[in-house]
């Protein structure tokens, strides 16, 4: 009896894995396809290649000139806090960051932006200032990165007197070459002359020098 019950138990046994086979065949072609977990893309499917904007994002653009550029030439004197550079993709940014002194309302800083001739000189020593690159934009500005006003001067400003960014192409250094009589000039060493352009900002106030093709 049992010699007889052998073979039927395992016919059931192959035709029930044949139908398993058949319905996960019948899942992989028609069923709904399994994603990768984090990155939403059906498993086995290559990745897709990173794209440099954003979705939503706008494309990178830049306008500008190479003309001398100013504006608020009667603000108060400011105190910097801070200078950094940033690189984008069709422009490379410096941001001097400032702030009012004890007294004064927050507002504008004045500034001049312009292409100078080398060799870069120091404001009051008149000592030459080595600045990497072949093109020298100067900005001068109504502020000081000491506070005049108190007793003891403090530095409002601790940064690096040189300054150059990883990555940058455009932008070689950007150095501070006077802190005189209540200007404060710092120098944009390029590989070329480049249109610039200036933005003002507020809170906290800024004066942004974007550089680019």
């Amino acid at each position: 009896m049992m010699q007889r019950d052998r073979v039927p138990f395992i016919g059931r046994c192959l035709i029930a894995g044949g139908l398993i086979a058949v319905g996960l065949a019948a899942c992989g072609s028609n069923g709904p396809k399994t994603t990768a977990a984090g990155n939403g893309r059906p498993v086995g499917a290559p990745a897709a290649t990173a794209s440099t904007t954003q979705a939503g994002a706008e494309p990178c653009t830049f306008s500008g000139a190479t003309d001398p550029a100013q504006a608020g030439a009667d603000a108060p004197t400011r105190l910097l806090t801070d200078v950094r550079v940033g690189v984008h993709d069709c422009y490379e940014r410096v941001t001097f960051e400032l702030k009012p002194r004890a007294g004064d309302a927050e507002g504008p800083v004045g500034w001049k932006a312009a292409y100078e001739p080398g060799p870069v000189t120091e404001d009051g020593s008149g000592r030459t200032v080595p600045v990497k690159g072949t093109a020298y934009l100067v900005v001068h500005m109504n502020a000081q990165g000491v506070d005049l006003t108190k007793a003891d001067a403090p530095a409002t400003y601790t940064g690096p007197a040189s300054i150059e960014a990883a990555g940058a192409t455009r932008i070689q250094q950007v150095r501070r070459t006077g802190d005189f009589e209540g200007v404060l000039t710092w120098v944009i060493g390029l590989d070329r002359t480049r249109p610039f352009h200036v933005s003002p900002q507020d809170n906290p106030a800024r004066v942004v020098v974007d550089v680019g093709d």
